[in-house]
């Protein structure tokens, strides 16, 4: 069996690790299709109320493999199946099928961590470059190492900005920053990362885990995760509606929301002045 990606769930938190430190992480397709099962494995699993997306010793994730990739076609998909439009959602969780609906923008795999109705987490260990700086914008929050290390490769490449990934950097930062790091591929340092808000936050190297896992199991213990999913959606799709479309799907979650048993557990442990203990139902 592969080791290549590492999987775990500890106390409601799924931690998915790039597990190749001899190679810096670099991914191949093989691999890539292990990390897309995973990320299904985690988001089709009730227990599971958050994923974390880390790599192993002193990478995050080096981008792909490019010595398993000299003499692919270069008219072919960059990993077979990754261009296949979505045939339909993630399972229904919670008993309402409530989270992103955003089918219509994003293919599968790649979509996974984006359309998992759950927080996903990036520990941003040590370099991400190329196809590894993609992963963590696909997550919905990013902390990262002070020592770690993004570069957006591809220009020095001669492809595009691979997987919708100036479609991503450019709600992140803006269109300006977007062309800075896209076309010159430069090294960005964590600190202008966080201060351009491409990274939630820095933390020393040796405390990164740590602070990540503790983020991840207090969503996991203290918010209720059908609120967490239809959040996430409307995160997600918020620049692509107006004000009006959102107000009133807002207001419609809302009494969707209110007839279940963790809006009542909520409200009571309020007003109990006690952690509330959600069953996501």
């Amino acid at each position: 069996m592969s080791t290549d990606i590492l999987y775990s769930v500890e106390q409601r938190v799924a931690t998915i690790t790039f597990n190749r430190p001899e190679k810096m992480n670099a991914i191949s397709p093989a691999m890539l299709e292990r990390f897309f099962a995973r990320v299904a494995d985690a988001a089709a699993d009730t227990e599971v109320r958050a994923i974390v997306v880390t790599g192993a010793k002193r990478a995050f994730c080096a981008g792909v493999d490019l010595g398993g990739a000299t003499n692919r076609d270069p008219n072919a998909p960059t990993v077979p199946g990754t261009l296949t439009p979505a045939a339909d959602q993630p399972p229904p969780q919670w008993d309402d099928g409530v989270g992103p609906a955003l089918a219509r923008q994003f293919a599968a795999g790649w979509s996974g961590l984006i359309r998992a109705r759950k927080p996903t987490i990036a520990a941003v260990n040590g370099a991400a470059y190329g196809w590894g700086a993609i992963f963590a914008l696909h997550c919905d929050l990013r902390f990262a190492a002070r020592s770690a290390v993004m570069n957006f490769t591809f220009a020095r490449l001669g492809v595009p900005a691979e997987k919708a990934s100036a479609w991503l950097l450019t709600r992140l930062v803006g269109p300006a920053r977007s062309a800075d790091l896209l076309y010159t591929a430069r090294r960005i340092e964590m600190a202008e990362a966080e201060r351009i808000g491409l990274i939630n936050s820095v933390h020393d190297d040796d405390v990164l885990l740590a602070h990540t896992m503790a983020y991840a199991h207090q969503l996991a213990e203290h918010s209720a995760p059908r609120s967490l999913a239809a959040m996430k959606a409307q995160i997600w799709m918020a620049l692509d509606e107006s004000y009006d479309d959102a107000y009133l799907k807002a207001d419609e979650e809302q009494a969707r929301c209110m007839r279940t048993l963790d809006y009542k557990e909520g409200f009571t442990s309020y007003m109990e002045k006690r952690p509330p203990s959600f069953t996501g139902h």
